[in-house]
């Protein structure tokens, strides 16, 4: 009887310890990127549409660029959202900028027109009650 209650505790401890660091792994706790606000655009005092960079340069993945909404730039707020489906936009083309048309309209775009539609990882049209344009940067389908 007590071998079988210390092998039930032992599986408990393990597949707890197995479930917190493969939740640990899939939401960024792990990441050694550097995450840095590019630029940020208040809406109103509560909503910001933040341009953001991951950098990676151990791990040679490159930059990537994207772009969220929230009520304040950090860079745990950065890595959550990347790793939480926060995320507006992502790919990884410099040339990123966004502005607000209104208080509940984004304009997410592109200077030079660089980004392909394959380098495009995100692209949301509407999130948190916000709708999303493009403009030089070529709309991908909606994923069902």
């Amino acid at each position: 009887m007590k071998i079988s209650v210390g092998i039930s505790l032992t599986v408990i401890i393990v597949l707890i310890l197995a479930s917190t660091v493969v939740f640990l792994l899939f939401t960024g706790h792990f990441d050694g990127g550097k995450f840095e606000v590019i630029q940020t655009s208040w809406a109103s005092s509560k909503l910001v549409v933040m341009v953001a960079r991951r950098s990676d340069h151990e791990a040679l993945s490159g930059d990537q660029y994207f772009v969220l909404v929230g009520d304040h730039p950090s860079a745990h707020e950065l890595r959550y959202a990347y790793y939480h489906h926060g995320l507006i936009f992502r790919s990884d083309g410099a040339c990123v900028t966004a502005s607000w048309e209104d208080a509940r309209n984004l304009v997410v775009s592109c200077h030079d027109g660089s980004i392909e539609a394959g380098a495009i990882a995100v692209e949301q049209r509407k999130k948190a009650g916000v709708g999303v344009s493009y403009v030089n940067i070529p709309l991908i389908p909606e994923r069902e």
